[in-house]
């Protein structure tokens, strides 16, 4: 079938492939020590378990509400109480709340893995008539989210260590008018992330998108409902 917006690919899947396990031995995160950024709902909160079920040793949730990284934090322990979970009710725009949180978890050692994946959509008007503020707005806090993120990364990584942004085709394909300040922070913080990659090449740093995953921010945007289509964040 033809695809039912733009695609960034030129063959479309109307089928969804088997979720990777991830306690296939080459997949193993035995012993990691991971960041999740966004960590307590959605796709970061189901990220946070996969590492869990991987072997990861301690893991980082990272959001604004405390409540639902304590709920994630939780439901990763009843699971696998052998996993140490810290959280810290974090804004990643906030400098300074960042870098203590990584800080105190990090506590003299190393990170091997971040997930960045706090977000906001910001105004859903097309670039004609959105308010410059609000627009210039929601690129800013989605930019400085991540470069608060990034540095503080780069402070605690370890010399093999992976940061995967939690991106979106949306920085490269138009879907819709009223996704323009969304897209074009999207596309600003592919390049930061490529950025920090180019000058660190020992690390690795890799985009993913995630698809049309019913989380509360998609929603925001009209995501599943809209679309009809449904991508699964595990």
């Amino acid at each position: 079938m033809a695809a039912p917006f733009p695609s960034p690919t030129t063959k479309w899947h109307t089928e969804t492939y088997q979720s990777i396990s991830p306690i296939r031995p080459e997949l193993s995160a035995k012993g990691r020590t991971v960041v999740v950024t966004g960590g307590g709902t959605g796709i970061g909160a189901e990220t946070a378990r996969q590492f869990a079920e991987a072997g990861a040793s301690r893991i980082a949730l990272l959001g604004r509400r405390e409540q639902p990284l304590l709920d994630t934090k939780s439901s990763i322990q009843h699971k696998f109480p052998g996993v140490e979970v810290f959280v810290a009710a974090t804004d990643v725009t906030n400098k300074d709340q960042v870098d203590a949180a990584f800080a105190e978890f990090a506590c003299g050692g190393k990170i091997d893995v971040l997930v960045s994946g706090a977000a906001i959509i910001g105004p859903q008007d097309p670039v004609g008539n959105v308010d410059n503020d609000k627009f210039l707005e929601a690129i800013t806090q989605n930019l400085k989210g991540s470069l608060s993120v990034a540095q503080a990364f780069l402070c605690y990584a370890s010399s093999d260590a992976v940061a995967i942004d939690i991106n979106s085709s949306a920085a490269h394909v138009n879907f819709g008018p009223g996704l323009s300040a969304y897209s074009v922070a999207k596309l600003a913080v592919y390049r930061l992330w490529d950025s920090l990659a180019f000058a660190n090449p020992d690390l690795s740093v890799f985009h993913i998108q995630p698809g049309i995953v019913d989380t509360a921010m998609n929603k925001e945007a009209g995501g599943v409902k809209a679309t009809g289509i449904e991508d699964h964040g595990k």
